[in-house]
């Protein structure tokens, strides 16, 4: 009991560790907070989105707002060597009821149908998978990937989450346009797990 314990808090700190190094989120970013008063608030910024919290230190002052009085905040990630944008919006996580909570979510494209929303994560597994990244300590491997989780809000402001598993159950959700979207991705080679193809899919579906 005690070695898996131990083996357990290891994993644990590596997979803390490793969050950091790979995602944005848990690090310092040059950005900027909008709270829901329009105030803006500059500085480096740090995001949290277990715990729904946004932290500015902006040289002198450290201000911690939580998902309920931010707008949105934006900053540029230099892993990605690109700008990123997040808004505060109200979804029911459980389908089972209408309550909804305030959450962050990323804004990855915006059209004149939908806007194209994500979350991301670190998936971890104890052995090396094919294709995904991996590093180990003390003769212990482990394997990891970011995961996005994807999600459409139309003109009324109503959120769906997509299931992309496979692409067969994500042309199953696009109704009318399915077929379309399917000579689209096949002529154009896009799956629809990663952030970039996603991106170009939901482009496509707003001109259509």
């Amino acid at each position: 009991m005690k070695i898996f314990i131990l083996i357990l808090s290891l994993f644990c700190g590596l997979n803390q560790n490793l969050f950091g190094q790979i995602l944005a989120e848990g690090m310092f970013h040059a950005g900027s907070v909008k709270d829901k008063e329009g105030n803006t608030w500059g500085g480096q910024i740090k995001y949290d989105t277990k715990q729904q919290t946004v932290l500015v230190d902006n040289g002198g002052t450290i201000k911690t707002f939580n998902a309920r009085n931010v707008e949105g905040f934006s900053f540029f990630d230099t892993k990605v060597k690109a700008n990123r944008r997040f808004v505060t919006l109200l979804y029911a996580k459980n389908i089972n009821t209408n309550y909804e909570t305030a959450a962050f979510f990323e804004v990855l494209t915006e059209g004149n149908r939908v806007t194209l929303l994500g979350t991301e994560y670190l998936e971890t597994r104890m052995n090396p998978q094919a294709g995904w990244g991996w590093y180990g300590t003390g003769g212990r491997t482990f394997s990891y990937r970011i995961v996005t989780e994807f999600y459409i809000m139309n003109k009324n402001g109503k959120i769906v989450k997509l299931k992309t598993t496979s692409k067969k159950q994500f042309l199953s959700q696009m109704k009318e346009n399915a077929s379309q979207l399917e000579v689209f991705m096949k002529k154009n080679k896009l799956g629809v797990q990663q952030r970039l193809d996603m991106i170009k899919i939901f482009d496509y579906y707003n001109t259509l």
